[in-house]
Formats: C-alpha cells, structure tokens, sequence
C-alpha cells in the first residue's frame, strides 16, 4: 500500500520537472497577464470525465488550527491569482470545475472545536448546512461519536486512485467502515509530516567532532542516541558572556511539545494496534518502559546539559526563531514549518526523525492532532453528486496542485540539495499512520510531560489509561465491534 502513495510522488514529480523545463523556478511578474489566455488555448486533460453537476456549489466547512497561519487552508476557496504557487494552482482547479464540471466552490471557516458541534445542530435541524467538512484528528473523532458522518463506501469512491492517500485510508478503515479521507482534495495534510532539519555550516564547521547525518541515515545510524551525542558535543553556553542558554548560545537540538509523540513512533513506540480480531487495541501500556527511555535522554539527559531548547508555537507563527539564528544543530519539526524554511539564511539539511537503534526501521510518521481529514455529513444525501465532484476535484488536485506543492515549496525551497531531496522522498514513501496519534488520544497528557520535562511515563499511564481506553471505545462504537 506504501508503494502506491510512492508512485504517486514519482509521477507527481514527473509533471514538476516538465513544468520547471517550461517556465523555470520563479514566477516572471511580466508574463503573468497572459496567463489565463495562454492556458485556455492549451489542451485540457482530463483524469476524470467531466459530468454536468447541474450549477451545484460545493460549500466545504474547513477547521483552524489555533490561529496558526501555516495551518490554515488556502488552497480550497481561492478567488483570484495571488502568486503563489499552490493558491493560484488550486484557483486553477476551481476554474477547471466550473468550466467543465459545471459547478462551484464556497468555504466556512471555523474555530477547531466548533466543527463537530456545528455538525450536531445542523443534523437536530435537518439542515445539510454543508457538503464536506475538513477536520483535524481531534474534532473527526467526535464528529464520528456524534454519527454526524457518512460512511466512505456509500459514496463508491475509488480509494486506490493516486490522488487518495489509500494507507492513511487503510488505517481509518476498521470492521469493514471508515467515515474519513485523505487525498489531494487538500494539500493541508502534507504539512503534518515529520522531519528533522541540521544546520549544515555547523556540520562543516565543527566536522572533528560530528559524523555526516546523511551518512548516518545511509548506514543505518541515525539513532536517537546518535542524535543526542553530537547536539551534546557541541552545546555552548558562553557564546553569548551570559550564565544560562539563550538565543545566542549554541544548541544542539530544539523541538516544540507536538513533536515529541512524533520522535516516540518514529522510535517504534505505538498507540494503538490491531489485536488478532483485528479490532483497535490501546498498546501504548506496553511501551511504557521504551517511552520513559525516551523522555529520559530528552527531558533529563539533554535538558539537564543545556542542549534542548524547547519553544511552544509563539503567537507569530514561528518555532524556527532559533533554528534561523544559526545557533542549533537540529530542529525537530513538520513540514508546516515550509514556509518559515523558505526564507530561512540558514544552510541547512533534511532528515527523517531518527531511529531508537540502528538494527530498527526508519518509521516516518504524520504528526498527531492537527492532520487534517475529509468527511462527509449525513445531511448529505446527493451521494452520486458529491461523489462524482470529489473524485474530479481531488484528481485535479493531484494532477496540479500537489506537483506544486513538492516542487515549488518542499524540494525546490524546503529541500536546497540532492540529498535532502532524497531523504524527502523518503520520508514521504515510508509514512506510517497510528489512528492513536492521527486522533489524539494520547496528546494532550504526553504534551504535558514536555511541559513539565518529566519523563516518568509510569505514573502517566496509571493516571490515564482508564481514561484513554474508554475514549477509544466510544470511537470504536460507530464501527460495531460486536
């Protein structure tokens, strides 16, 4: 199942590199004008076959996150070219819509943990208020709680098509039923990857005292332990004539609370798993010993030593402040972070998150609560209708607005070598999903142990683990498990 969203990034790629041969890196403001004249006179292409929708607007109700501009979605309701890249390739594919599919595409936006409760009242008014709605992990689950969502195969949608994301489907698909997508409607859930960054200067600059991280990635090195030896070796408190760690000092690692559950799976740790019945089990139990290794040299080994400064997403939208500066060796991060990397001075590298040993797997994984989900309300009751515009539109996302996103905003300004072009790709070819992390269900308690830089995980899990199974049957109860 990997392999298909694999060949999808390959032939996603294929149309990048014909498109750069045509119209190079950057945008030319001068030729801009002509730009819908010029595309109207060449040839359409259709993935999928156009069918009259009879005038229909498809009103999508999209989530925030927090107020987190990164996160938000802007390539669902675009009005008019803006110059960049992804938006003015999505107003493109609404353009297309309407053109040949004869409908039209509208958009509510609403604070993340209002969704769910707006479903609720449209379903007691009999209202259908809206035709698909764009969760994150947290909401879809109470959206399903609720039953306020259509269940995917009522709607005969083809899921091994490439522009669905048929693995994190697969993992959303329990006794036979799944109320959630994930595809190329959107290319919001891209940003919910993991990856780690390195400033590539302090590599060089200090190469008698670190190993080469790509290297390490290509010999099976790249561990967890590896990782911590070398922001160990070089940490500097003095840099700045000031006692304690700051801006100006040198660090070896910096992270935020959301990436610390991703640095657990990527180290094998996982949440939930399917029991012999092949019904959702919560194992994170029996990783406790594994998990509180892992805090350990995270809150205690390396924040003891000066070597993790940790940030909190600020209300400028920026956990790379440090990072920038040129002062930390590695950042833990997720693709949201794109567009605070373009413009970066930093030469930096890409890595997948390291591993717990180097005789493991590298695990690429989505990051938990804020990957975004599809789901289609009960009040919607055209199913061939809304089935026909998804397919298209998401196809077109695929054909148009993705090669965008891997071009022009991951490879070309995220990625700025061969390499981490490489380590991209796979990253993006080995994604993992844990419905336990994609839902939350651990987050908000495993947030607070980075708060609090306490990692006996024990005594988490005799406080919670009542609490964290019941939430998991409760969602299992829309799938009937008998």
């Amino acid at each position: 199942m990997k392999k298909v969203f694999f060949k999808a990034f390959l032939l996603c790629m294929a149309i990048c590199m014909l498109m750069s041969l045509a119209t190079g890196c950057e945008k030319d403001p001068s030729t801009e004008e002509g730009t819908e004249e010029s595309e109207s006179n060449a040839e359409v292409v259709h993935i999928v076959t156009p069918v009259n929708l009879g005038g229909k607007e498809f009103h999508f109700a999209v989530s925030k996150w927090y107020e987190y501009e990164p996160l938000k979605f802007t390539d669902i309701y675009v009005e008019t070219y803006t110059g960049d890249y992804v938006q003015d390739a999505a107003y493109e594919r609404n353009m297309y819509m309407e053109e040949f599919f004869n409908c039209s595409i509208s958009m509510s936006e609403f604070q993340e943990s209002e969704l769910a409760t707006k479903l609720e009242q449209n379903a007691m008014a009999g209202d259908q208020g809206f035709d698909f709605v764009l969760f994150r992990g947290e909401q879809y689950t109470a959206a399903v709680n609720g039953g306020y969502l259509a269940s995917v195969e009522d709607f005969g949608l083809d899921t091994e098509n490439p522009w669905w994301d048929s693995n994190a489907i697969e993992a959303m698909t329990l006794n036979g039923r799944c109320y959630g997508l994930v595809g190329d409607v959107t290319i919001n859930h891209l940003l919910a990857v993991h990856m780690t960054c390195f400033n590539k200067d302090l590599v060089e600059n200090y190469s008698a005292m670190l190993e080469n991280p790509y290297e390490l990635v290509e010999s099976g090195k790249w561990t967890l332990d590896k990782m911590i030896a070398m922001a160990k070796s070089i940490a500097n408190d003095t840099l700045d004539g000031v006692d304690g760690m700051g801006a100006n000092d040198l660090w070896g690692i910096h992270y935020t609370r959301d990436n610390v559950q991703g640095l657990l799976v990527s180290c094998g740790v996982r949440v939930v798993e399917l029991n012999a019945d092949n019904k959702p089990t919560l194992t994170i139990a029996s990783y406790q010993s594994q998990v509180q290794d892992i805090l350990t040299k995270l809150y205690d080994e390396t924040f003891a030593t000066d070597t993790i400064g940790r940030v909190i997403c600020k209300a400028e939208n920026s956990d790379t402040e440090y990072f920038d500066e040129g002062n930390v060796l590695f950042l833990l991060t997720a693709t949201h972070n794109a567009s605070a990397l373009r413009q970066s001075e930093v030469n930096y590298g890409i890595l997948p998150y390291p591993k717990s040993s180097e005789t493991g797997d590298y695990i690429s994984n989505a990051a938990g609560t804020y990957y975004s989900i599809l789901g289609i309300p009960t009040n919607n009751q055209n199913y061939n209708q809304s089935a026909a515009f998804l397919e298209a539109y998401a196809a077109q996302g695929y054909q148009n607005v993705r090669p965008q996103f891997y071009e022009n905003v991951l490879l070309r300004k995220v990625g700025r070598d061969d390499e981490s072009y490489e380590m991209l790709k796979f990253i993006f070819e080995n994604l993992t999903y844990d419905i336990g992390c994609m839902f939350g269900i651990i987050n908000a308690e495993l947030s607070a142990t980075s708060d609090s830089q306490d990692p006996i995980f024990t005594g988490v899990v005799a406080k919670n683990r009542l609490k964290w199974k019941t939430n998991l049957d409760k969602f299992l109860e829309a799938y009937d498990f008998s």
